[in-house]
């Protein structure tokens, strides 16, 4: 397994990845920083989402929150995601390409 400086190298991988094998990835963007008088501001997904929507080619949709080797899950992160696997989503936290690929395997069909 490759060790990963950054999350979003993992991130990098699994959108090249996705769209080598006829799936959408999309990186889950949040704006942060300083509005025109000063404030500070956060724009899009809430606290805590996770780092890339997947849609499969069979029709579902899977959350992947990247860590490096020795990245970990913080707390509103933990959160969200129990929320979310509690409605019945799929959240993943792969900490290499490879792994990502073992577990959206699953979710798959190549054949598509």
């Amino acid at each position: 397994m490759v060790n990963y400086e950054l999350e979003h190298d993992i991130q990098n991988e699994i959108r090249i990845w996705c769209g080598e094998h006829k799936l959408l990835a999309f990186r889950a963007n949040v704006i942060k920083g300083y509005s025109p008088d000063g404030r500070w501001i956060t724009s899009g997904l809430p606290e805590g989402f996770p780092d890339v929507i997947v849609l499969t080619n069979q029709g579902q949709t899977i959350y992947v929150e990247c860590k490096t080797l020795v990245g970990r899950a913080r707390e509103k992160q933990k959160r969200l995601h129990a929320v979310m696997r509690k409605m019945n989503h799929v959240v993943l936290i792969p900490r290499s390409l490879e792994q990502f690929i073992e577990m959206i395997t699953p979710y798959i069909n190549e054949e598509n």
